[in-house]
């Protein structure tokens, strides 16, 4: 309250340039170890930035999950690149081996998700990525100060992505950061983020590339600054809840725990467990009635079947592009092309977790799980 009053007060709620944005993605950027962060406006926006920052040409291809919201997704088609999907492992990350064989001659990015407070296998993405000469982004909007293998996500890729959005562990409502160590980068994004205004250089006005308006304000700083000094201990209070859930998980019959892998240290953006295939809907009906919501399935399908601009002659005037640039059957998204993220979203429950849950409330949701799992097991 007191630096949104602050930013009120000053006159200027401009962020480009602003002390509260500066002094934000200064700490950002020192919380993750980055040598850059730039703040946006959304984590789509932040997407797009990174993306952009890339340069690719269009038709060229990116690599992406199948489980994740469509802002991990749009703004490939928006930059005219054709999104590529990963099919996931267990832990529903991007498995490496589907993401190797998604590599072609015209790979220009991956953009690995960490799904859920958990991780894709940031490691092994990375080689991937340094090995073939493309670009790693991750997309870390579900896992703010996840660790794998004793470092950040975000740290892995050339860029790092967090959103800010309201249901994230930290939240100005909206707004989006991204990170790098790489100096060429950061300036490319911080002139994308600017409708491609070069603010440094003398002279007259000059927009030296092409951009968009990306600009953060400084009411977003003043909502975030404060959080980054509490998202230790809302991550540490998320897994104590997860903890009690898992335990009622194990109790409740067909129900079975998702896991991170076991070099995650899980921040869990929500908390998702599986059912039987088929049976989420009547889960979901069931834990409503003990006054438990629930997102069944998550998302439902694979983004790839539930996002409209992916069917063919839908997007930018019913001319189908940039799909239409793709080449040897890219930009075409049947069912049955990563089974086992449609089998997956089958099985998924997905409970909004979050660290304002009292103990009495988690213990609640617990028993919920169990009652629900033995009504439908009888």
């Amino acid at each position: 309250m007191k630096l949104a009053t602050e930013a009120i007060r000053s006159g200027t709620l401009f962020g480009v340039g602003g002390p509260l944005i500066t002094r934000f993605e200064a700490e950002f950027a020192a919380y993750y170890g980055a040598k850059h962060a730039v703040t946006v406006s959304s984590g789509t926006a932040a997407i797009h930035t990174a993306l952009a920052a890339l340069d690719p040409a269009p038709g060229r291809e990116v690599i992406t999950a199948p489980i994740t919201d469509a802002g991990s997704v749009l703004p490939i088609l928006y930059q005219g690149c054709v999104p590529v999907f990963a099919d996931v492992d267990e832990h529903l990350g991007m498995s490496p081996a589907a993401v190797e064989a998604c590599v072609s001659d015209r790979t220009a990015a991956i953009i690995a998700v960490h799904p859920f407070g958990g991780a894709a296998d940031a490691r092994a993405l990375r080689d991937i990525a340094d090995r073939h000469g493309i670009a790693l982004i991750e997309d870390c909007s579900q896992a703010h100060a996840t660790r794998f293998d004793g470092r950040f996500l975000g740290r892995y890729g050339r860029i790092g992505v967090y959103s800010l959005q309201q249901s994230k562990h930290m939240t100005a409502g909206e707004g989006g950061v991204c990170t790098t160590d790489d100096d060429r980068l950061a300036d490319e994004m911080r002139l994308f983020r600017d409708k491609g205004w070069d603010r440094v250089s003398a002279g007259a006005r000059g927009y030296p590339r092409l951009g968009l308006n990306y600009r953060a304000t400084e009411l977003v700083a003043a909502v975030a600054l404060p959080q980054l000094g509490t998202l230790d201990d809302v991550i540490a209070r998320r897994r104590r809840l997860a903890e009690v859930l898992d335990a009622a998980v194990d109790r409740a019959p067909d129900a079975t725990r998702w896991t991170a892998p076991s070099e995650c240290d899980t921040s869990y953006w929500c908390y998702p467990f599986f059912v039987p295939a088929g049976q989420t809907a009547a889960w979901g009906e069931a834990l409503a009635a003990q006054g438990v919501p629930t997102s069944p399935g998550y998302i439902g399908d694979p983004i790839y079947t539930c996002l409209t601009a992916l069917r063919p002659g839908q997007a930018f005037g019913g001319s189908g592009y940039p799909l239409t640039l793709a080449q040897e059957g890219r930009g075409v998204y049947p069912p049955g092309l990563c089974p086992n993220a449609e089998e997956a979203l089958s099985r998924l429950m997905v409970f909004w977790l979050h660290e304002d849950h009292t103990d009495e409330e988690i213990a609640a949701v617990g028993e919920a799980i169990v009652s629900a799992g033995r009504a439908l097991a009888g």
